[in-house]
């Protein structure tokens, strides 16, 4: 009987693996973690922002959804264009955008200028993202393909984990720019160490279109797919509460609770830990939609119990103790989700890996403005039972859902 993911699989479609598997999760990892540095390094310094430009909180919190639709489209962009050309170039013209981008925020004098270099800053970030899952999926498949998804999952929980803690203890000295310099240089690096990566997609195994309608053929294909779209989605609302949760912490630990930049910073990074946790935790089941229904269950009951408690604004401790779980058990549904979406879509991963990319951050642009509407705890709670009530239905959907089988995977 087959079962969805249970055993690793093997393609005469793959490429070679790596010859130094650290070295290649690392690299993954990295640029696996470029939504992360782009946000969350600078998130203990939203406040001041505020302060600086003489606005409100909805508009500075526009910079993040400003650097999500950046992602999306640039997810798009190279993720199809990776298709076509290889992953290689692709990823190099990315990070180029990205390091001109974030040089350029570095002289903002207005939030509007700000918010337009980070729609740019966002748009190279993309390539780094929607590569992040589409290179691994050229070279593994199966478990193989589940334990780099959790492995590097779980590394790329220690970027949100380490981003606010270095983000807190930079802000009181340096401010935002100082944090900006530190990502301009961390661009700069992953440019140099990407003219160094061997491609993994080889001329033979490109996509040969002839012209826009082959794109729009492979972009069809996947959108009429009810089984990719369902592990897309789930994936995507998992990232809108994520996104709730990191446009309103700032405020609320930070004005609310009257904690420092610091102090939030190392509050948030435990928190990112438990996300980190929660990737790895989903290969401990022996099939991978189970840890992703798992993750969608208890996502939902700790968001309902964390809505409950912001809506009466209770104590800090009970805020943070529903938090917690409530972000290891969204990590769950980030590597798991990933995985699936990634064995259905594999013949064109990078297609795949641009919508897998570009729905998530469309939920992240709407819902982070959203959480500043009015009192930030009650549009907060809100936001976290509507996103967790969808995963929750379509976790429903998935379950039903029969094993895939071999020739599905290919």
């Amino acid at each position: 009987m087959s079962t969805e993911l249970t055993s690793a699989a093997k393609s005469d479609t793959l490429s070679p693996a790596p010859r130094h598997y650290a070295l290649f999760v690392t690299f993954i990892a990295i640029i696996g973690a470029f939504s992360s540095l782009v946000n969350d390094m600078y998130l203990p310094t939203i406040p001041s922002m505020m302060r600086e430009f003489h606005t409100t909180p909805s508009m500075t919190q526009m910079g993040i959804s400003m650097a999500m639709i950046g992602m999306g489209i640039g997810s798009v962009l190279w993720g199809s264009g990776s298709d076509r050309y290889g992953r290689k170039p692709m990823l190099i013209i990315s990070l180029i955008i990205f390091v001109l981008a974030t040089g350029l925020s570095l002289f903002s004098r207005s939030i509007t200028f700000f918010i337009v270099c980070r729609l740019f800053q966002g748009l190279g970030a993309g390539g780094a993202m929607v590569l992040s899952t589409s290179i691994p999926a050229d070279v593994y498949m199966g478990r193989q393909l589940a334990k780099i998804m959790a492995i590097v999952g779980a590394i790329n929980g220690i970027a949100p984990a380490l981003g606010p803690v270095f983000g807190g203890f930079m802000a009181d000295w340096v401010g935002w720019r100082g944090i900006f310099v530190v990502l301009l240089a961390i661009g700069v690096v992953m440019t140099f160490w990407t003219t160094r990566y061997t491609e993994t997609l080889p001329p033979q195994r490109r996509l040969q279109a002839r012209g826009f309608s082959d794109y729009v053929k492979a972009y069809r294909s996947l959108f009429t797919n009810g089984r990719f779209m369902i592990y897309v989605t789930i994936k995507a609302v998992a990232i809108g509460l994520l996104y709730a949760y990191i446009s309103s912490a700032p405020f609320l630990i930070q004005t609310h609770y009257g904690f420092s930049a610091m102090t939030f910073g190392l509050i948030f990074g435990g928190n990112a830990i438990a996300m980190s946790l929660g990737s790895s935790l989903a290969l401990r089941f022996r099939v991978m939609k189970q840890a992703m229904v798992a993750g969608c269950v208890g996502m939902f009951v700790f968001a309902v119990a964390e809505a409950f408690v912001m809506w009466n604004h209770a104590p800090f401790l009970l805020y943070e103790l529903f938090a917690v779980p409530m972000l290891l058990f969204s990590g769950m549904i980030f590597s798991s989700a990933n995985t699936l979406s990634m064995e259905v879509g594999r013949s064109e991963a990078g297609t795949a890996s641009a919508i897998l990319s570009v729905v998530k951050y469309v939920f992240a642009a709407v819902v982070s403005p959203l959480v500043g509407l009015g009192d930030m705890f009650h549009s907060a709670a809100i936001a976290y039972v509507a996103v967790t009530t969808v995963a929750l239905f379509l976790a429903w959907k998935a379950y039903r859902l029969p094993a895939l089988t071999d020739m599905q995977r290919k």
